[in-house]
């Protein structure tokens, strides 16, 4: 048999055991060879490079996807966490995960004042979080309270639980989120309850955000009002709204809540996000210049 006969049989057996899942013995029958010539064909293949033989690294794909979005986007660190399957569920969870853990890291020797938006991965997050003894951390909301009855959407109630998991203090925001009119916001911004928290988002440690997608503007429109500026809306941070180019949209006036500025002059901003559902949110998001530090999942980083 010539080598160019040889090599083509190489390919067939390739073909057959590799792409089309037919075993050995398989083979050998509709080839008219011995099973162990078939093995010889097999092995030989990949010293002749006609199978190349790749193994993927779970762990060096997520590095490799941090490498990326840190360089795409400017930010400071990136943690994005293997799972198993695109279960939307599981991929959140095991972010989430991720997230206890490194935030756990930052919290666990004391003295942070931890700022806290909300939403649902949010609260999950202080779900998963694990009840342990800290020293001088102080948990406060990043915004005022509303009647929205989702717990998710309650402010002090997520500050208070964070607080819980961690032995932490905690500061309530003791005024709504949306004033009735300008006159209003400037006397409740005069109030002492509103000046201690505003206090504390001058000078945050960490500021732990999620990031809302359009979803957010259906929950906010009937509670406050729609506006013309929504159209241009992909998501936000904490009540913060951008478009795709991370360019933020003033929509509701006179709302009482940590300004971007607030946020952005954290020592750490933390968000934790990921879905398909979140993709042009969440690059919105990191166009703002407002997150240093991003977790999410590998399907989610593969998207962005």
């Amino acid at each position: 048999m010539s080598v160019k006969d040889e090599k083509i049989l190489m390919s067939e057996a390739a073909i057959l055991y590799y792409e089309k899942k037919h075993t050995q013995q398989e083979i050998a029958d509709l080839l008219n060879l011995s099973r162990q010539t078939v093995s010889k064909l097999l092995n030989d293949a990949v010293k002749e490079n006609i199978v190349e033989i790749k193994i993927h690294n779970p762990k060096k794909d997520c590095e490799e996807l941090e490498e990326y979005i840190l360089n795409k986007f400017s930010i400071k660190k990136c943690i994005v966490t293997g799972v198993s399957s695109k279960n939307e569920s599981l991929r959140k969870t095991m972010a989430v995960k991720s997230a206890v853990e490194y935030i756990t890291s930052i919290i666990k020797n004391g003295d942070k004042k931890i700022a806290l938006s909300w939403g649902r991965t949010i609260e999950d997050l202080i779900n998963a979080m694990p009840t342990i003894n800290t020293n001088g951390n102080v948990v406060f909301p990043l915004f005022g309270a509303t009647d929205n009855e989702k717990s998710y959407f309650s402010s002090n109630e997520l500050a208070r639980s964070m607080a819980d998991k961690i032995g932490a203090d905690v500061k309530y925001a003791w005024f709504p989120y949306l004033s009735d009119n300008n006159e209003e916001c400037e006397l409740i911004k005069k109030l002492s309850c509103y000046k201690k928290v505003s206090d504390l988002w001058n000078c945050a440690d960490i500021a732990v955000l999620g990031i809302g997608n359009t979803e957010i503007l259906d929950i906010f429109g009937k509670t406050f009002g729609y506006t013309e500026k929504s159209s241009q809306v992909i998501g936000d941070i904490a009540t913060h709204f951008f478009n795709k180019n991370g360019e933020f949209i003033n929509i509701y006036d006179n709302t009482l809540c940590a300004s971007v500025e607030n946020i952005k002059n954290s020592r750490q901003t933390i968000a934790i996000a990921c879905g398909d559902d979140k993709v042009k949110a969440i690059s919105g998001a990191l166009q703002t210049k407002i997150i240093d530090t991003l977790i999410t999942d590998e399907y989610t980083a593969k998207k962005l």
